[in-house]
């Protein structure tokens, strides 16, 4: 059973990339070319491809499958909201982590209120995405404090640049970060979430904050940020905890009252996504071994030592036994 909803899952997948591509292109232009002809500048190359490549598909894939749990498909507002959301995501992470702004013109975004001349183009295009948003969701209090969490969370991660941060630390704002995000996207579809939702996408979402500085590790060991991988001195203790906490979820989310195959669909393609970063631990384990264990000596090691490689047939493989492990317990 396990294995056909495996199928189905990357049948989703795929059909989901095609048709969102198609729906990405003529949105994203409709929102930033005027926005580029009023301030005569565009955004950098590279910001653009975090928005065109990761994060206008991303975000609209966390919310086509929280739709999922409902018994339904996304409309194409939903839609809208989604990618719009993918595209404000990156520029206000790049306010935060590169101090673009300050916190009180950051905090001046939280009126939803549309400004006659935000002072850059990243401003105005964040500043005219929150309005928008703000006016179309179901529950504009809900999406603007999910909003509020989030910048604290970010404004808090700072510290991570710290050398000399605790783990338990490191933890909070990393389950936080990771919590209050996927929270705040599922205030772009048409459900207002209970409370017991709240609680399972708060746990879904930290340990996918983890998963995300697993891979992350040797750019943030290059650029100075504490996590909890960059800080590991035992990759098999980290394994067992981050294990327990994404078997955590599985068992929170089967406690939803929605239907068991969508409640199935919903936790299986979750399980996958977290099972990549037991793949990469796996991987750490036998680094930290060959390098005498304790914490990595990370000048020494190139960056494809720290980087797992998921395009490899044999790690795609890896990935779905160790989902099955997820979801089985």
């Amino acid at each position: 059973m396990y294995f056909l909803q495996v199928i189905k899952v990357i049948w989703f997948f795929f059909r989901f990339i095609l048709k969102q591509r198609k729906y990405n292109d003529p949105l994203v232009a409709s929102l930033l070319v005027p926005l580029y002809e009023q301030y005569n500048k565009e955004l950098a190359p590279a910001t653009l491809k975090k928005i065109r490549a990761y994060y206008c598909f991303g975000v609209p894939l966390v919310c086509e499958v929280y739709t999922r749990i409902y018994g339904r498909r996304m409309s194409e507002e939903e839609r809208e909201n989604a990618v719009l959301g993918g595209i404000a995501t990156p520029l206000i992470d790049d306010f935060t982590d590169n101090k673009q702004i300050s916190q009180e013109q950051l905090k001046s975004l939280l009126t939803f209120q549309e400004r006659a001349k935000p002072a850059t183009l990243e401003e105005a295009i964040v500043n005219k995405i929150l309005c928008r948003l703000h006016g179309s969701v179901s529950s504009p209090e809900g999406f603007a404090n999910a909003f509020d969490q989030v910048i604290k969370a970010q404004v808090e991660s700072e510290k991570q640049m710290r050398r000399d941060l605790s783990r338990e630390e490191i933890l909070k704002i990393t389950m936080v970060k990771g919590a209050w995000s996927h929270i705040l996207f599922h205030y772009l579809i048409r459900e207002i979430p209970s409370k017991q939702a709240i609680d399972v996408m708060y746990q879904m979402g930290g340990a996918l904050q983890i998963t995300q500085d697993i891979f992350d590790i040797y750019k943030d060991v290059r650029d100075g940020i504490s996590t909890l991988a960059t800080t590991c001195s035992d990759f098999t203790e980290f394994e067992n905890f981050y294990t327990e906490e994404c078997v955590k979820f599985c068992l929170m989310a089967r406690q939803l009252p929605y239907k068991k195959s969508d409640l199935e669909f919903f936790i299986i393609l979750f399980a996958n996504i977290m099972a990549r970063g037991i793949v990469a631990l796996k991987m750490l384990e036998k680094l930290q071994e060959e390098t005498g264990g304790g914490i990595l000596p990370y000048e020494k090691l190139e960056r494809k030592q720290l980087i797992c490689d998921m395009d490899r047939p044999a790690s795609f493989l890896k990935m779905i036994w160790y989902a099955y492990i997820l979801v089985r317990e």
